[in-house]
């Protein structure tokens, strides 16, 4: 059987506040994780979970509002910080858009958020997705646009790269269990509404 994709659910979150107020605090909560709650190793190494998240926000509303939370968690808290560049929310805002999309073609949660009684089935799609995600957005998009505007494309390139992603893949691994420990509560999920139908 192929994958579906049905956006419908995605498209009708848009019209429900509880959403945006939902994923305001997940905005709030990037920022805090990722300006103030993270250890900065030199101008382009950093050890933090600011994107779960957004992270979050995509496999609980859809990946506009995934979008819409990884790039204003970005903008508003680089103009707190250090400043903007547009181009470093690029990673941010396809973060809130991939693990949507992984966790359809991984058939995470087919009873939809909090509602599957054997949620240990859930981990390796949740795992799967989490690593994918943050791969492609930090370990690849970030540390190239990084390598880009600090210079790095020299002898010590290589090494670079290498770091980054196994930080990038240390990071997935906390933020694949307390996704997990999320996704599959049942309070949680009924709180969020984003159980599928």
């Amino acid at each position: 059987m192929g994958m579906k994709i049905r956006v419908g659910r995605g498209i009708k979150n848009l019209a429900e506040w509880k959403n945006w107020v939902f994923c305001a605090v997940l905005v709030a909560l990037s920022i805090v994780l990722t300006r103030y709650a993270s250890i900065g190793i030199g101008d382009t190494l950093r050890i933090g979970f600011g994107r779960m998240p957004v992270m979050l926000a995509s496999v609980w509303f859809g990946p506009v509002l995934g979008l819409f939370t990884g790039a204003a968690a970005d903008i508003l808290g680089a103009l707190m910080s250090t400043g903007w560049n547009p181009a470093l929310t690029i990673p941010a805002a396809v973060c809130g858009i991939l693990p949507w999309f992984f966790f359809k073609l991984f058939r995470v949660g087919q009873g939809g958020c909090g509602t599957d009684r054997n949620s240990l089935r859930m981990l390796p799609g949740i795992a799967a997705s989490t690593v994918l995600t943050k791969v492609i957005t930090q370990g690849i998009m970030m540390t190239l646009l990084l390598a880009y505007f600090y210079d790095k494309f020299t002898a010590e390139f290589p090494l670079f790269i290498l770091t980054r992603n196994a930080i990038t893949i240390g990071e997935a691994v906390v933020e694949t269990a307390a996704i997990y420990i999320l996704y599959t509560n049942r309070a949680l999920g009924k709180l969020v509404g984003s159980g599928r139908k």
